[in-house]
């Protein structure tokens, strides 16, 4: 009885070697996410780089990132070959649990199994401070403390951010975005620093300041981009890192702007401190500074229009600003600005106690009132054209899912959704509907089983409710494990 329970384990064990064995050895495109990790937190309204590497032999044509099984952004691969690492920004604008897939599909068309990572979304939190309780220090002599002196830095602090109304599509508004901001640090702005625009969570312009933007200084930066309604408006200051601050919590921005919204601040306002001491002069600097010029141009503009502040060389002084709005500057200089009414500028340069100030004034007018005269416009009778189907196609190694994908058609009316459908053959040449859908983006995930032979075709309809012809089938196959 014995012998047979030894020889009975022997067979057990052999066995399971042999199905370790046998068990093949993933083939195909294959993609891992490195960042965030599963189960991690983020917190909304800031910008998430979704970081992964991806592998395929014959090489990595395109990396697709979905956010809750719906295609959210595409991206070449970071360096040929057949492993590369890809990165995508994702901006979370409301807080909830997401699933990220990244998928990786080859220069063949094939696509990996979706790598997947759940992420919990948080609200906005103020941290809370740590308080600890100090331990009792036996009574020693101990050598005085060096005191170390703060280490002086600029700090770029965003305001508020609204909506400039610079004009009208028949009744509806057209802004553009308005960002101001401060130095509240200790020292100029050293570098030129670059501003972002993100809008609805993808990076649309930058802006580059010069340097030279003094202590206490204000100034605002309106991006040329027109919008209308409600899209979510991000701001980064210094976007690019080039200025080392005392406090880099303050440069970002994200909330949504209604156009012709008022400014709300996104930080909370403060007004500083003064002692009413009377400065001494510097060295080199004595007596009544002197300013070469001071202009506009135009002086007279209509409400949303720029002009140009411009002004010569200040000497003998030892600082020089301009308000309201723009704060310290470096002579001679220019700079663009947007006054919404007729505003008069001052250019004031000081010499400790000694001050001399020139000013310019920039009248504004209100935009012409606009007549909207209805236009009717022509019904869009022609339907769109079939879609170009991308990829899966051929033999896949054996998995769960695949992801269908197909090049956008254009219309004149734009396109309202794509329709998807997907056959499996069963004997012969006949095929079993395996499902379909209706989708806005040029990309659907479907189940799939081994061993199965399947094909699939899309159809596109404009806005208008034209129906265009099916595609072609495309045909690809799913092998055994």
């Amino acid at each position: 009885m014995i012998v047979r329970r030894i020889a009975w384990m022997f067979i057990t064990l052999l066995c399971a070697a042999a199905v370790i064995a046998c068990e093949p050895e993933p083939t195909g495109p294959r993609a891992w996410i490195d960042f965030p990790r599963d189960g991690a937190s983020v917190p909304a309204g800031a910008p998430v780089t979704v970081l992964s590497h991806v592998f395929a032999p014959e090489g990595i044509a395109e990396v697709l990132l979905s956010v809750n099984g719906v295609a959210y952004r595409r991206s070449p691969p970071s360096a040929t070959g057949d492993f590369a690492k890809a990165s995508h920004e994702w901006l979370p604008e409301r807080e909830g649990d997401f699933v990220l897939q990244v998928t990786a599909f080859s220069t063949k068309g094939e696509a990996s199994a979706p790598a997947r990572a759940r992420v919990k979304v948080l609200g906005k939190t103020t941290p809370t401070p740590l308080r600890v309780t100090p331990l009792p220090v036996p009574a020693t002599t101990v050598a005085p403390a060096t005191t170390v002196a703060p280490v002086a830095r600029a700090d770029l602090a965003i305001i508020s951010v609204d909506a400039v109304v610079v004009g009208y599509k028949g009744d509806t508004a057209l802004c553009r975005p308005r960002v101001v901001y401060r130095n509240a640090g200790t020292i100029p702005v050293p570098n030129d620093y670059v501003i972002q625009l993100i809008v609805n969570g993808t990076p649309q312009m930058t802006m580059t300041r010069g340097a030279g933007f003094g202590v206490g200084g204000t100034s605002e930066a309106i991006f040329d981009y027109l919008f209308e309604g409600a899209p979510y408006i991000g701001i980064t200051l210094d976007s690019t890192s080039a200025v080392t601050e005392s406090d880099e919590t303050n440069n970002a921005f994200a909330e949504i702007r209604r156009c012709g919204d008022p400014a709300t601040p996104a930080t909370p306002t403060f007004t500083p401190t003064r002692t009413p001491t009377i400065p001494l002069p510097p060295p080199g600097c004595v007596g009544t500074p002197n300013i070469a010029s001071f202009s506009a141009s135009p002086t007279a503009i209509q409400q949303g229009q720029s002009a140009t502040l411009s002004w010569g060389a200040v000497t003998n002084a030892d600082s020089v600003s301009i308000e309201p709005g723009i704060g310290g500057v470096a002579a001679p200089g220019s700079r663009a600005v947007v006054p919404m009414q007729t505003t008069t500028y001052t250019l004031t340069a000081r010499c400790g106690a000694a001050t001399l100030a020139r000013q310019v004034t920039i009248v504004v007018t209100p935009p012409p009132t606009r007549t909207f005269t209805p236009t009717t416009k022509p019904q869009d009778t022609q339907a769109p054209p079939a879609p170009q189907l991308v990829s899966p196609s051929g033999t896949l190694s054996c998995r769960t899912s695949v992801t269908l994908d197909w090049n956008a058609v254009s219309d004149a009316s734009g396109i309202k959704t794509y329709y998807v459908k997907l056959e499996r053959q069963t004997t012969g040449n006949n095929w079993q509907s395996a499902g379909g859908w209706t989708t806005s983006s040029t990309a659907q995930s479907v189940s799939v089983q081994c061993g199965g032979i399947y094909r699939w075709q899309a159809r596109a309809e404009d806005n208008a409710g034209n129906q265009g012809p099916w595609s072609g089938f495309m045909n690809f196959g799913i092998n055994l494990p």
